[in-house]
């Protein structure tokens, strides 16, 4: 084999491969986006529309954005696992947050919906995704 050739191929442990660091800084933007949504002030929130009678189905959609960007992060499934962990506690946090910092009480709906929305995202990364390492 060409030694000068062999220089110019990837390796094959060189890092993790573009589609998985696309995937990573795509969930770090969905996570920061919502996180900063949630946290808006009361009257940013009724221009967004946050409640009513498609709060549920906008929960819903975030959080399946939010599992599904976070499942297609890793091939492995030990790290599928631990980040579908995340999403789920990333929910719970978001929901806990919003109870200390607006003093409203803890909207365990939201955090069933939130939950439900990072299982249904997951499920359809894991769907959608090329093989997946043991």
């Amino acid at each position: 084999m060409n030694p000068v050739s062999s220089r110019f191929k990837p390796s094959s442990g060189a890092g993790p491969p573009r589609r998985s660091t696309i995937s990573i800084a795509l969930a770090c933007v969905v996570v920061a986006a919502v996180a900063i949504v949630s946290f808006l002030p009361g009257a940013d929130k009724r221009v967004l529309h946050t409640s009513g009678r498609l709060h549920s189905w906008g929960h819903l959609t975030v959080f399946a954005v939010v599992g599904y960007v976070a499942g297609r992060t890793s091939s492995s499934r030990k790290t599928r696992v631990l980040v579908f962990l995340g999403a789920l506690i990333f929910g719970l946090g978001i929901e806990f947050g919003e109870h200390l910092v607006f003093h409203n009480p803890l909207e365990w709906k939201d955090v069933l919906v939130d939950g439900l929305g990072v299982v249904a995202g997951t499920l359809f990364a894991l769907a959608t995704a090329p093989g997946s390492k043991q």
